[in-house]
């Protein structure tokens, strides 16, 4: 994902350089079986020193095999890949939710179904990534276009020159609006903070005139936001705002945790997800298909602010249930028979 250089510098320079900074390509292939069971595979492909550093998307502990080799078309880069066999979805669930890193946070699900329909069973896959936006005092769509969303998100590639501007153009209001949320929460963090100190000198209703000095400050304050206590303190020249800094849990110490996670999503590194599904495929809302596979590009954007999930079903056929009926049927026509014989 591309930004442009516009406020908050400091906060996108740091973005950016996790976005590109390592050589290598993460793709997350998963396998299922009939009856539901289904085996993982996680690849990361690149120079030696990335391969072995890469920030996976998913937790992967001593339980996982690891294989490395190098690639036949280039001896200098490396193919290193963890694989596990999962009786059910519920293990895997289970497995992301005791994930230790930034991503324990990060709110998704993985569900395989199977439903029985005699001659067919139908096998779905799904897994749906929650909203990363956990700021939820302004509507994204009060700011952004149904253009923008597609063009951040991916769901719209720029294709021609006017496509791409659009996107630019995507990208420069998404961040506009991430600047507008961070404001917005900082002066109702202040308000609340001076309501809870209750200190007669010093007016809650008055933080909002301060809103553009927040503004201004947020280019080289975007992650020291107690210091915004200290801005306040200095504006006002009121003593009494120092007393913010006595308040448990400190002021500022969940927005802090959240604007980690934005900054941790914003800078995650897209990967290939695809899905091998057994029997015919029969619905899916992914964009590429080959055969009984499916994929798609997960990009950080695409969860940022909507719910993002990719689906597949494939129908299988039950050979038993053939056998079955052709045995029902033959005994009944024996049976017929005797008994016209008789």
């Amino acid at each position: 994902m591309k930004f442009r250089k516009i406020s908050l510098t400091s906060l996108l320079m740091i973005i950016l350089l996790i976005v590109v900074s390592g050589c290598h390509e993460i793709s997350v292939t998963t396998k299922v079986n009939k009856n539901g069971s289904f085996t993982r595979f996680i690849t990361v492909s690149g120079d030696s020193a990335d391969v072995f550093k890469a920030r996976l998307p998913y937790p992967v502990d001593d339980s996982w095999t690891k294989t490395v080799s190098t690639d036949s078309t280039d001896s200098t880069k490396y193919i290193l890949v963890y694989t596990k066999t999962f009786k059910n979805s519920k293990i895997l669930n289970r497995e992301i939710s005791a994930d230790t890193s930034w991503q324990k946070d990060l709110n998704r699900k993985i569900e395989i179904k199977k439903s029985f329909g005699f001659f067919y069973s139908y096998i779905t896959f799904r897994e749906t990534y929650f909203s990363a936006n956990t700021f939820n005092r302004l509507n994204f769509k009060d700011y952004l276009s149904q253009d923008d969303i597609f063009y951040f998100t991916g769901k719209k590639i720029p294709v021609t020159s006017e496509d791409s501007l659009k996107y630019d153009k995507a990208s420069e209001n998404v961040m506009n609006f991430l600047e507008e949320v961070l404001v917005t929460e900082i002066v109702a963090i202040l308000e609340n903070g001076i309501k809870q100190v209750n200190d007669p000198s010093i007016d809650p209703s008055q933080v909002v005139i301060f809103k553009d000095s927040i503004r201004a400050k947020l280019d080289n304050h975007y992650d020291h936001f107690e210091t915004y206590i200290d801005f306040y303190k200095n504006w006002t020249g009121h003593q009494a705002a120092e007393k913010l800094k006595t308040l448990q849990p400190p002021l500022f110490d969940e927005f802090n945790k959240r604007t980690a996670h934005i900054i941790n999503v914003m800078g995650m590194k897209g990967f290939t997800q695809t899905v091998e599904m057994p029997g015919l495929l029969t619905g899916t809302n992914a964009g590429n298909i080959s055969g009984n596979q499916v994929n798609w590009e997960v990009e950080n954007g695409m969860f940022l602010f909507q719910d993002y999930e990719i689906m597949v079903e494939s129908r299988v056929l039950n050979t038993w249930a053939f056998w079955v009926t052709g045995i029902v049927i033959l005994s009944l026509l024996v049976f017929l028979a005797i008994k016209a014989w008789k």
